[in-house]
């Protein structure tokens, strides 16, 4: 018996440094590589600032290739990575942008970084969706 909650002691504390080694001194629960893609994978995630749709966008289930329509109706195409508990995406034709995903309660917050430190206005996961992303010219009769 004593045995026993030595081991369940010995548990319970390593459980507890696993939890603070992913929450950041912000309070915020960092999401990692693994967690979000088990999330989106073949999934369309979508990003609001605000009260205000921000885009869409659509990760693939066998690359890392994902595509995103802005709430202008402008899509891009590009590929991310996760490097230093930032995930960043190279578009075609524009500047590589990196994100941090973390929780706060409830909530997942998407945080802009500048070299690993926050910069811009944070997005918000509103919904992940099965429906992929609306890209591509509308079809006419």
């Amino acid at each position: 018996m004593r045995y026993l909650l030595t081991g369940l002691l010995s548990l319970l504390f390593s459980a507890s440094i696993a939890i603070a080694a992913n929450e950041a001194e912000d309070g915020l629960v960092d999401i990692g590589k693994d967690e979000w893609f088990s999330m989106v994978s073949g999934r369309t995630v979508i990003y609001k600032i605000g009260p205000d749709l921000w885009a869409y966008e659509t990760y693939s289930t066998r690359s890392n290739y994902v595509i995103i329509q802005l709430a202008n109706g402008e899509c891009m195409e590009g590929t991310w990575e996760h490097i230093d508990g930032t995930f960043c995406f190279a578009w075609d034709n524009r500047e590589y942008s990196c994100f941090r995903h973390a929780r706060d309660g409830d909530q997942i917050l998407i945080i802009p970084t500048v070299d690993g430190e926050p910069s811009g206005t944070i997005q918000t996961v509103s919904d992940i969706t099965s429906d992929p992303v609306p890209c591509g010219p509308e079809l006419t009769s």
